[in-house]
């Protein structure tokens, strides 16, 4: 079952389709992160390499489902703000995480973000969250401290 919306090209209206945006600046993003990772150790980069190399052929395969979309000319146009709110939400979460990660500390931040950021997608499930915050969290720390011996930025509470 196809989601993408099939109306005819004399319905679609003109413009450049978000998706295309999104793919140009998370290849460019994405490929601007990955030059700062060759002075990183190599175990210290792995992860970083790995995901934005990912990324990129993530962003890749937008770019090239908007050239077919483009060729095709079947479907109708996309609009880029459904829900205006929502975005600003979500840029402001970044926001916010971000800062919060240079003051609290990753792991007290993202504890506290998995259930804020949940509740506001609507997601009212107590057991759901608190689970889904333990497993990313714990699953972090295993990984980054047990694994690979990386430290991330110091707790609050520890400094």
């Amino acid at each position: 079952m196809n989601s993408e919306p099939t109306n005819t090209a004399a319905e679609r209206s003109g413009g450049i389709d978000p998706d295309l945006i999104a793919g140009v600046v998370i290849v460019l993003g994405a490929g601007v992160l990955l030059t700062r990772t060759t002075d990183m150790p190599g175990m210290t980069a792995l992860l970083p390499v790995t995901m934005l190399s990912a990324l990129i052929i993530l962003g890749i395969l937008m770019i090239g489902r908007c050239a077919l979309r483009h060729r095709r000319r079947t479907t109708a146009s996309i609009k880029v703000f459904d829900n205006a709110k929502r975005f600003v939400g979500i840029i402001a979460a970044i926001a916010i995480y971000v800062a919060a990660v240079a003051l609290l500390g990753f792991y007290t931040t993202t504890a506290v973000m998995i259930p804020v950021v949940a509740w506001c997608f609507g997601y009212r499930s107590l057991k759901g969250v608190l689970l889904a915050d333990l497993i990313f969290t714990g699953g972090i720390a295993i990984v980054f401290v047990l694994l690979m011996g990386q430290e991330l930025p110091t707790e609050f509470f520890l400094r």
